[in-house]
């Protein structure tokens, strides 16, 4: 069980670390490539500003610094000016009729002039839909006297900047996960040490005071008969044996669910063995005893079916579940099912189903507990059989379905 706890808690650390890092590596990139495309719109209209002149925008104006030298001073700042200057774009001037009045494919290296003459056109006609085409961002933009501009900017080298930090940045985030993954598993080994050392101590415990208790049990048991013998049985002789064997069983439950929590399969040897054979053999145990209680008992194992597990378990799951539903049948019409079959997936299935009263408030949620009881509960138990129950499941790898109206509960047990 500890076992489990620490796997859960080593799981849910690393999904929460993985989220974390991959949410703040995900906003970084996004927020990266967002500034590439508002800088690439702040160029094109640099270039469709002063693209088309000869000389470049005008020269940027500078004041005095403090120790003399001399700074820009520019509102647009790295984005404005210097990106323009130092990108590669082309830019094209349709006059009202369409016609190309004026261009300037001197700052572009990776297209031809035709290209981007094109280009150009088709972006004008609207052809060219959006704002990309390839590592190229365009606009078109339309003046008061009805010339029309259209400039491409490439930002290639802001994306491969980007993509190389984003190839940077993944690297270390899975360096940085990989490390918190062994400090995690080490701070765990370390934090559940203490859980562990009690849970064992606590297991120990059960074991021995087990055993212990089956001495004096044995010999009440033994008082009780020749008590019997001298003065014949009666009310209170019947109550003290009831409560004996109801300790027996107790007892004995205890120590099977320390043991079948160690998960160790070498306890429990797997073998091949007949699933009918175990089940008709519960059938023919129960039914006598559902006729007993009026109850409605019906069943049906279909197939020749077979299963590798620890047959014993498997007859101790089967017993668990009719002796529960045995216990628990209500409503006016009490009746109870019990159905084995293959489920079409090679999985062998069973199925327990029962009415239940009316003011029945089991929880689904917390029935397969160890001591759950229910608080509409009136009939004597230890809330252990269910939690042995489980266990066996969790040793055959197998799954549980529950599924609870106000009239019936079924269980739906599967294993490969």
């Amino acid at each position: 069980m500890i076992k489990k706890l620490r796997f859960k808690f080593i799981l849910i650390s690393m999904i929460s670390v993985f989220f974390v890092l991959a949410t703040t590596i995900t906003a970084i990139n996004i927020s990266n490539y967002a500034i590439i495309e508002k800088n690439s719109k702040t160029t094109l209209s640099q270039v469709i500003e002063h693209g088309l002149d000869e000389e470049g925008p005008p020269a940027l104006t500078k004041k005095p610094h403090q120790d003399g030298d001399q700074i820009p001073e520019d509102k647009e700042g790295p984005n404005g000016e210097m990106r323009f200057r130092e990108s590669s774009f082309f830019v094209t001037l349709f006059d009202s009729e369409g016609n190309i009045e004026k261009t300037n494919y001197n700052h572009v290296f990776l297209l031809s002039q035709e290209t981007c003459k094109d280009l150009s056109l088709k972006v004008y006609k609207g052809e060219l839909k959006g704002r990309r085409h390839g590592t190229f961002r365009f606009t078109k933009q339309s003046k008061e006297d009805g010339s029309t501009y259209v400039a491409f900017v490439d930002v290639k080298i802001d994306l491969d900047n980007a993509n190389n930090f984003l190839l940077l940045s993944s690297l270390i985030s899975l360096g940085a996960y990989a490390l918190l993954t062994v400090l995690i598993v080490f701070a765990s080994k370390i934090a559940f040490k203490p859980s562990e050392e009690a849970y064992k101590k606590q297991k120990k415990f059960i074991t021995n005071a087990s055993h212990e208790l089956k001495t004096p049990l044995t010999v009440i048991s033994a008082d009780l008969d020749l008590v019997e013998m001298d003065h014949g049985k009666s009310e209170w002789t019947e109550s003290i044996r009831n409560q004996v064997d109801r300790l027996t069983v107790m007892t004995k439950q205890l120590v099977d669910l320390s043991r079948l929590e160690e998960e160790d399969a070498s306890n429990y040897p797997f073998e091949d063995f007949s699933v009918n054979e175990i089940s008709t053999k519960a059938i023919h145990e129960f039914e006598p005893l559902f006729k007993k209680e009026g109850i409605k008992f019906a069943y049906n194992v279909t197939g020749n079916l077979t299963m590798f597990g620890n047959k014993y378990l498997m007859e101790d799951l089967v017993h668990i579940f009719l002796e529960n539903s045995l216990k628990y049948t209500g409503g006016e019409n009490k009746s109870s099912y019990f159905v084995v079959s293959e489920n079409g997936k090679g999985k062998i299935e069973f199925k327990f189903s029962n009415t239940l009263d009316k003011d029945d408030e089991t929880d689904t949620k917390q029935i397969m507990e160890r001591f759950y009881r229910s608080p509409s509960n009136k009939k004597e138990g230890s809330g252990i059989g269910l939690s042995i129950a489980q266990e066996i499941i969790n040793l055959h790898k197998g799954k549980i379905k529950i599924d609870k109206n106000n009239s019936s509960i079924s269980f739906s047990l599967t294993f490969e």
